[in-house]
C-alpha cells in the first residue's frame, strides 16, 4: 500500500489533516498530493499577505457566521478551538495577536510563513508530499478490506481537501468537485463569493477607489435577514466592492444564476433625517451644502443628480416629490446588479459538495468507506473576518485525526 492516508489538496485543511494524523500516528504513512508546484498557494495570501487565520468566537458565534448551515460545522469546531489553534501555532514557531475586531493574526504579519511552518512541521513528521499531480481518477474499495486507489496510488484512507473554484491560480480550479461528483456524490452548484458585484450603472466608476463606512447593502425585495450586510463598501469602476459587498456577493451571484440581473439598494444615511427641522434650521441654504458635509463632495452631487434635485435649491424650496426622491437616495440608493467578479476574482466559493451526504462528527462520507472531506469543498462559506480559513483547519484537523485512527 502506497500510503495509510492520502490526502488530495494541500491547502489550509489538508496540511492541518496531514499533520494531525501524522502526529496521531507518526509511524504511519500519509501522502499528500497536490496539482500545485508548492504548497499553500492561497494561505500564502490570505488577509492581503497578512494571514488573517481565524476569528475568536464561540461555537454559537462560528456556527451562525455561517448562517442556515452552520450547525454542521459545530463538531470540527469543537475539535479545534481558535485558541487551541493559536496553541498549535505557537508549538511551530508561529505566534499569533488578535485586533479589535477578534480577528487573529500571525504575530509576524507573514501568511506566508504560516503555510512554510505548517509544511515544514508535516514534513518533520515523515509526511510525503508530492506537487505538480493532478488526480485524474478515484476507485473506491472492492470490499471492506481493499484500499481506495487514486491514480496508480492506493491508500486505506482518502481526503479530499482540493478547495472550491475561487482564485484557481493558487490552485481551486474545481476538479475537486469532479472527483467527488465521479464517485456518486451531489453538488450544490458552486458560485463565487466574497467578490466583488458590477453594475449597470455606470455612476460608480465615476467615483472608483470611494469609500463609505457603515452603509446597509440589501437585495431588493427579500425580507432576510440574510440578504442585508452592513460594512464598508468601495466604488470600482465596474460597480462596487468592498467588506459588506464581498459578505452579500455569494447571495447575490445565485440570485443572478436565475435572474439576468437583480437588484441592491444601499443605506449610507442611516435613516431619513427631519425635512421639516432641516427647512427651519437650513431652509435657504443649498441642499448641496448640507448634502457635501454628508459624504465627498463629488458623490453629493452624484446623489443630486440621480435624485433629480438641483444642485443649488434649498430646503425651503423642496417639493413634496423631490423630497420623497432625496429621502430614497438616502436609504435606498439603487443599483443593480449584472454580474460579479466571477471566480478569478472571488475569495470563497458559495456551494460544494452536499452536506446531507457527509458526516459531521467525522467528515466522513456518508455513501462510500473511509473517505473524507474538508475544507472549501463543502457547501459552506462565511463572511470575511477569518471564519472560512477556521473552517478549513479545524475541518482537515477533524478529518486528519479521524482517518488516522
Amino acid at each position: 500500500m502506497d500510503a495509510t492516508f492520502l490526502i488530495i489538496g494541500a491547502g489550509p485543511a489538508g496540511l492541518l489533516a496531514a499533520l494531525s494524523a501524522a502526529q496521531r500516528h507518526p509511524a504511519r504513512g500519509v501522502l499528500v498530493l497536490d496539482r500545485m508546484p508548492a504548497p499553500g498557494a492561497k494561505l500564502a495570501v490570505s488577509g492581503g499577505g497578512r494571514g488573517n487565520l481565524s476569528h475568536l468566537s464561540t461555537e454559537e458565534e462560528f456556527a451562525a457566521a455561517f448562517g442556515r448551515h452552520g450547525r454542521f460545522a459545530i463538531p470540527a469546531f469543537r475539535s479545534l478551538t481558535p485558541d487551541a489553534l493559536r496553541e498549535r501555532l505557537a508549538g511551530i514557531g508561529i505566534p499569533t495577536t488578535v485586533d479589535p475586531a477578534g480577528r487573529i493574526y500571525p504575530r509576524s504579519q507573514s501568511a506566508a510563513q504560516v503555510r512554510d511552518a505548517l509544511f515544514a512541521a508535516a514534513t518533520r513528521l515523515g509526511v510525503r508530499f508530492l506537487f505538480n499531480h493532478a488526480v485524474e481518477r478515484l476507485q473506491p474499495p472492492g470490499n471492506p478490506d481493499a484500499p481506495w486507489m487514486v491514480d496508480s496510488f492506493s491508500a486505506r484512507s482518502i481526503l479530499i481537501a482540493a478547495g472550491g473554484r475561487s482564485a484557481p491560480r493558487l490552485g481551486s480550479d474545481g476538479s475537486g468537485f469532479a472527483l467527488a461528483q465521479s464517485i456518486g456524490y451531489d453538488l450544490v452548484l458552486p458560485v463565487p463569493a466574497l467578490t466583488s458585484l458590477r453594475t449597470a450603472e455606470k455612476w460608480p466608476a465615476g467615483h472608483s477607489g470611494l469609500s463609505l463606512s457603515n452603509v446597509e447593502i440589501s437585495i431588493e425585495g427579500s425580507r432576510a435577514r440574510e440578504a442585508t450586510e452592513q460594512g464598508e463598501i468601495l466604488f470600482t469602476h465596474r460597480g462596487i466592492s468592498g467588506p459588506a459587498v464581498l459578505n452579500l456577493s455569494g447571495r447575490v451571484a445565485r440570485r443572478l444564476l436565475q435572474n439576468r440581473e437583480i437588484r441592491v439598494v444601499l443605506n449610507w444615511a442611516g435613516k431619513i433625517p427631519d425635512m421639516q427641522q432641516l427647512r427651519q434650521d437650513a431652509g435657504a441654504r443649498p441642499i448641496y451644502v448640507w448634502l457635501a458635509r454628508q459624504v465627498p463632495r463629488a458623490f453629493a452631487g452624484t446623489l443630486l443628480e440621480l435624485a433629480g434635485i438641483p444642485p443649488d435649491l434649498t430646503f425651503s424650496r423642496l417639493s413634496a416629490a423631490q423630497e420623497k426622491e432625496l429621502a430614497r437616495h438616502l436609504v435606498a440608493l439603487p443599483l443593480t446588479i449584472t454580474g460579479t467578479g466571477g471566480f478569478d476574482d472571488s475569495m470563497a466559493t458559495a456551494g460544494g459538495v452536499s452536506l446531507k451526504q457527509v458526516d459531521p462528527a467525522t467528515l466522513e462520507g456518508r455513501l462510500t468507506p473511509r473517505l473524507y472531506f474538508a475544507g472549501e469543498i463543502l457547501d459552506l462559506d462565511a463572511p470575511t473576518g477569518g471564519w472560512n480559513l477556521h473552517w478549513a483547519f479545524c475541518s482537515g484537523h477533524l478529518a486528519g485525526s479521524g482517518a488516522a485512527h
